[in-house]
């Protein structure tokens, strides 16, 4: 009989520490769509390689001076830092202009009855926040290495030829941005600037 009540003791605090990720992982990205950010898809996600810990590849230390490979880059990974010292790893979008690269973020427009999460920008996407908060980021792009800094755009002309060179890139982002207003994602950019060091 004791055991039996340990293997319920057990199951229950289980049950209860599944529930407090959970709840955990879908507070910390309310801009994503209803689902689409909880325990389960993250576990499906992580073995599919497109979040993680840790990247790994060749970090490249010598300058790059032509980033026209990027034309052709669909999805890259990125690496941020947080506050607890485990790396955080996501898939996302890169695009150019001229010599500049960008990664972008795209917050959701909510479902009924939810709160509209559209602007709050950096709070409703966690790899935001971390990025506002310590702008070092690791990039990965095909199996090489970039060290960068990412910083949110602000200057209105700057957004406005980024967000018309993603648009253009993607098709997937174009099609939810021709949606009526009520539907439509809001778009965030980041430029990047590589840290280029031979240690």
């Amino acid at each position: 009989m004791k055991r039996w009540r340990i293997a319920g003791l057990i199951v229950l605090v289980l049950a209860a520490v599944l529930f407090a990720l959970n709840f955990a992982i879908v507070r910390s990205s309310p801009s994503l769509p209803g689902g689409s950010n909880t325990l389960a898809s993250n576990l499906v996600r992580m073995r599919r390689g497109e979040i993680g810990f840790w990247l790994t590849g060749n970090v490249v230390r010598t300058p790059v001076t032509d980033w026209s490979f990027i034309d052709s880059i669909r999805n890259i990974q990125v690496q941020t830092h947080t506050p607890y010292l485990l790396p955080h790893v996501l898939t996302t979008d890169i695009a150019r202009v001229d010599d500049h690269i960008y990664l972008f973020s795209e917050y959701f427009a909510p479902a009924r009855g939810k709160r509209d999460t559209r602007g709050d920008f950096p709070q409703a996407r966690f790899w935001n926040r971390m990025v506002v908060r310590d702008p070092r980021i690791r990039v990965k792009i095909g199996d090489r290495l970039f060290d960068m800094r990412a910083y949110p755009l602000t200057a209105p002309a700057e957004i406005e030829v980024v967000r018309n060179v993603f648009l253009s890139k993607y098709d997937d982002v174009k099609r939810r941005d021709d949606a009526p207003e009520s539907r439509r994602p809001a778009l965030y950019f980041f430029r990047l600037e590589p840290q280029w060091s031979s240690d």
